[in-house]
């Protein structure tokens, strides 16, 4: 029986996921990959989505900030992932915890996916591999022309212009675009991006979990 979910590939070479997961959470006021959804934390919901995917997982966390497996039947229960990174410089934002990613990813090509984005819409993540092919960068962008930087895909080829930002001072990944052969990939109205950035983001997805 063929596989509905088969291993998602880039030109046939397997893939990394970096989970972003660290942050301090300033607008939520709270950790966010720890926040609890139905079935476990944000964190749990956006690994156990990825996880079956990819041939390897890693979660980004920030200096200091640790991940555990919720107890389930008086068990610690394994998260699917293959391991973490921390960022190496603090203070860096999600800048740092993909390029801690990067360098750690044992593949050439990786997807990242922040957990405050907890519906991984996985036609839209094959879309974007399958651009990255060409590219360094295969990224979404709205119709009115916004990025989605934090649900992309990069190479590491492009560590050693993540390492000029750095180097300039500078902390947003948008300037990345124009400095890589980036692949910009049209958002469809069916692709649903959902980010929870606020507490009032939060309780709004937790509704219409409910209400489904």
């Amino acid at each position: 029986m063929r596989d509905v979910n088969p291993k998602i590939r880039c030109a046939g070479r397997p893939v990394t996921v970096i989970v972003l997961a660290g942050g301090r959470g300033s607008r939520m006021k709270a950790d966010k990959a720890g926040l609890p959804v139905p079935g476990g934390t944000l964190l749990e919901r956006v690994l156990g989505q990825v996880g079956p995917l990819f041939d390897e997982v890693l979660v980004s966390l920030s200096p200091g900030q640790e991940i555990t497996a919720p107890r389930r039947a008086g068990e610690a229960a394994g998260l699917p992932m293959s391991g973490t990174v921390v960022d190496e410089m603090p203070d860096l934002g999600p800048l740092g915890g993909i390029l801690a990613g990067l360098r750690a990813a044992v593949n050439d090509v990786c997807a990242v996916v922040a957990c405050d984005i907890p519906d991984v819409h996985v036609p839209l993540v094959r879309r974007l591999v399958k651009a990255a092919r060409d590219a360094e960068i295969a990224v979404p962008v709205t119709a009115q022309g916004k990025f989605e930087p934090l649900f992309a895909v990069y190479a590491k080829a492009v560590i050693p212009k993540i390492e000029e930002l750095i180097r300039d001072g500078e902390r947003s990944l948008i300037p990345l675009f124009d400095r890589c052969r980036t692949e910009r990939v049209p958002l469809k109205k069916t692709d649903g991006l959902r980010n929870l950035n606020t507490r009032a983001d939060y309780e709004e997805y937790l509704e219409s979990l409910r209400s489904k």
